[in-house]
């Protein structure tokens, strides 16, 4: 899956919340998103395509994303900040 600058997002008021529960927020996932993630795992779960990413923040805090893609958007289902061993894996992947 590739991303480019105009990726779109689904954003209603259940998933800003339910990623502000996880201490996540709308801007983080679309840094995340635009600083190209990388795709950890993939299920099919409650009739949908879903997908786990691990992407840095533009101030390289590194978040795990749960989403789906309806049409031509991304909808974050959640998302929380990575742990040491997942933070450490990404940016020794991306040569960090």
């Amino acid at each position: 899956m590739g991303w480019n600058a105009k990726v779109e997002f689904d954003w209603d008021a259940a998933n800003i919340k339910h990623l502000a529960r996880h201490k996540s927020a709308r801007v983080g996932v679309e840094e995340a998103f635009a600083n190209e993630p990388a795709i950890v795992d993939y299920e099919f779960l409650e009739q949908e395509d879903r997908w786990s990413a691990v992407g840095a923040t533009n101030c390289l805090r590194v978040l795990v994303i749960v989403f789906t893609v309806r049409g031509e958007r991304i909808r974050p289902i959640t998302g929380w900040v990575a742990d040491r061993r997942t933070r450490e894996e990404y940016f020794r992947k991306k040569g960090w």
